[in-house]
């Protein structure tokens, strides 16, 4: 692993935001390394953590029946990606995550909706 953890910057405080780039961070990490067994556990206890079982559910047949990830809206996953991924809050729900598209040269976003549940954030929602 050459690719740094993802630091959050210093003025950010909001707790939505570091939960979005902290399972960004596992998820892409993890997605990169995909061949080992214990990844796909690992892979299941990540998104029980960071997703809420609807959306779980929701991205569920995507995965399956299309050659495409909805949660980094692209076939392949590119560990780069770290070292460029941006949050942007639009709203008390609502985020933007944008990672940069290496060949068009130009950021992507994905459009989440976060929850809380208890006492720390969930990702509920991909709008696509």
């Amino acid at each position: 692993d050459t690719i740094a953890p993802i630091q959050v910057p210093k003025e950010e405080t909001d707790e939505a935001t570091k939960m979005i780039l902290e399972f960004y961070d596992k998820y892409i990490r993890l997605q990169d390394k995909m061949l080992c067994h214990e990844c796909q556990e690992e892979l299941i206890r990540i998104k029980k953590r960071y997703l809420s079982n609807k959306l779980i559910k929701k991205i569920k047949p995507i995965t399956e029946y299309r050659d495409m990830d909805p949660i980094v809206n692209a076939q392949d996953i590119i560990i780069e990606w770290l070292d460029s991924i941006k949050v942007k809050k639009i709203n008390s729900k609502r985020y933007n995550v944008y990672l940069f598209n290496f060949y068009d040269n130009r950021y992507d976003s994905i459009q989440l909706k976060v929850a809380k549940k208890k006492d720390r954030y969930i990702i509920d929602d991909i709008i696509f």
